[in-house]
């Protein structure tokens, strides 16, 4: 008698059980509908947006879709399984819509490299540019959607070349990103002993100065475009060592020297987003500009007075040579807000009447470092 009342619960565990991996698998098909439903909408969307010249990427819609599904949540699922699963609807919503180009400074590897694949969640078409002057002119001709560029590090300062390519180029800043820099010394054979000469940008080597000076300050230097472009040189000499991303060591198949051999930890380069298009605002974004004075006392006072009577919050000034005049010189300068708000707005008018020209090279979000 217990055995048939053993064997019964079996067949009726048996029935339950298939009976809700049934149920899954309806859920299973209705998911799969309603994601193809969504991605055929979001093609559309793209349709829309091409036509009105809109940009793909809106990273505040993005972000507000998110939260407001974090509101209608009530589990069992997670916070970041909801983050996870609808990330990667989201970014194939934004690839069926229209596949971006993206141009960064090369060989791959490189930390603009880096950059351009944390941005953009590595979705989109990355393509090898030999120079910064590449990526902006392939941003103008509209070759590439957009370009990823390095603008300042937190060592060594600003980025002379990027700031200048502002003037010679009509490109639209979209957005910013931070990232952190740590330098390895690789080689083939990964020792000491066999390293002659030593390869990288030049910032990365002066971000390495006092090391270098320690451990190999018998060796020869040599500045290369960039840090992937050492390793590649270093991949073809066993007597050469590059300053590169531990990323450049796999891709290149080097060995480390050493490793973290930056003279000062916490290094971040500050990227910047090129493109086309101006996003919307968010309500926390950052407005930049460049403008020329005359060589005159008192003209960058004057200049930047306006910013300060709106009580705006001035992020960052940069000065450069303007190139086409002795002693006259082009400012860099970063304010909080958007270009479409009207103290923004406002400000930049009263600062193009104390300046000899003025151009906006965008508003864009105020970078959010987002957990891993």
């Amino acid at each position: 008698m217990k055995t048939v009342y053993i064997t019964m619960m079996k067949k009726e565990s048996e029935k339950d059980l298939k009976g809700l991996r049934d149920q899954i698998d309806s859920i299973d098909a209705d998911i799969l509908n309603l994601i193809n439903q969504r991605l055929k909408i979001g093609q559309k969307v793209g349709e829309i947006k091409k036509e009105k010249g809109g940009q793909i990427l809106d990273r505040s819609r993005e972000r507000k879709v998110i939260e407001k599904l974090s509101e209608l949540n009530q589990g069992p699922a997670d916070e970041e399984v909801l983050k996870y699963i609808f990330n990667v609807i989201i970014t194939a919503t934004r690839d069926i819509q229209k596949p971006k180009t993206i141009s960064f400074l090369g060989p791959e590897a490189s930390y603009t490299h880096i950059a351009a694949l944390a941005h953009f969640k590595h979705s989109g078409k990355f393509v090898e540019q030999s120079n910064l002057y590449e990526i902006f002119r392939e941003v103008e001709k509209k070759e590439s959607h957009f370009g990823v560029v390095p603008v300042e590090n937190s060592i060594e300062g600003a980025v002379n070349h990027t700031l200048d390519l502002f003037a010679d180029f009509d490109v639209h800043v979209c957005a910013e990103h931070y990232e952190p820099v740590s330098h390895d010394l690789l080689s083939i054979t990964g020792e000491p002993n066999d390293v002659e000469k030593i390869y990288s940008h030049p910032q990365a080597l002066a971000q390495c100065k006092a090391w270098i000076k320690k451990k190999f300050g018998h060796v020869d230097l040599f500045e290369t475009s960039s840090t992937s472009k050492a390793a590649l040189l270093a991949s073809e000499d066993k007597t050469i060592a590059a300053i590169a991303s531990k990323q450049a060591a796999h891709l290149y198949e080097l060995q480390t020297v050493e490793s973290k051999i930056e003279d000062y930890s916490g290094n971040i380069t500050r990227f910047l987003v090129i493109g086309k298009n101006i996003p919307e605002p968010t309500g926390k974004d950052k407005t930049s500009i460049m403008f020329a004075t005359s060589h005159v006392p008192g003209a960058l006072f004057k200049t930047l007075a306006p910013v300060n009577k709106a009580g705006l919050n001035m992020l960052k000034l940069e000065s450069r040579p303007t190139r086409h005049h002795d002693w006259s010189y082009y400012f860099f300068l970063d304010i909080a807000g958007h270009q479409q708000d009207k103290i923004v707005a406002h400000t930049i008018e009263e600062i193009k009447k104390y300046s000899l020209s003025l151009k906006i090279l965008g508003s864009y979000p105020v970078y959010v470092k987002e957990d891993a």
